[in-house]
């Protein structure tokens, strides 16, 4: 069919990434003005079967890959501004550098909120010192002393983060809560790449839903 053969494509997760930047910047958004509403960065995985996590570890047999989505959103409307596709498991900070290059194209959210998988000087530094957006990573400890190196990591206090509005990173589990009920978190597809489109699509497919 069509849709298949289109499915088929290497470029979908592309097309899919310009999409989701048309339906950021159809809602109004102004990519050259701070836009009071905040964002959230976080990611998720969908699986190839629908075995549960649990049920495959009784079995021994443990699911060692799956595809990663990393989505940057809106918190107010729960919008997408950037996604990155590719199979998992890897560090939080790979798709970093694509999510922010797509959402500088889409507009500029007044913070950015990120959980402890993203904690990295280099994205302070992107964030506040280049794009100009107020970062809010929960950073890990990792001197045996206890203090947290870098200039805006050491900032990154419970207390400097509750004060800042940090609870609202929920809104990307609420996304994500939201994608899998609705498109489901499991993959038909069996070669990686197909994967990817796949997963690529049931984004998608959810953000023009929302």
């Amino acid at each position: 069919t069509t849709i298949q053969k289109f499915h088929d494509r290497s470029d979908v997760p592309q097309i899919a990434q310009a999409m989701v930047a048309t339906l950021g910047l159809g809602v109004g958004v102004d990519k050259g003005k701070v836009r009071p509403d905040a964002a959230a960065m976080d990611s998720t995985g969908l699986s190839a079967s629908t075995a549960s996590e649990y049920f495959r570890t009784r079995k021994g047999d443990r699911c060692r890959q799956w595809i990663k989505l990393s989505v940057m959103i809106w918190c107010t409307t729960q919008l997408p501004l950037a996604i990155s596709v590719d199979a998992g498991p890897s560090n939080d900070r790979k798709q970093v550098r694509t999510l922010l290059d797509q959402a500088q194209e889409v507009g500029r959210p007044s913070k950015l909120f990120a959980d402890a998988g993203y904690d990295a000087e280099w994205i302070h530094q992107e964030c506040r010192e280049k794009w100009k957006v107020e970062s809010l990573i929960a950073a890990k400890i990792c001197r045996a002393d206890g203090s947290k190196g870098g200039h805006w990591r050491s900032k990154m206090s419970p207390y400097y983060l509750k004060n800042r509005g940090y609870g609202k990173r929920w809104s990307v589990e609420t996304f994500f809560s939201g994608l899998k009920r609705k498109v489901g978190s499991t993959l038909n597809s069996r070669k990686t790449p197909n994967q990817v489109g796949e997963a690529a699509w049931k984004l998608l497919a959810y953000a023009i839903f929302r």
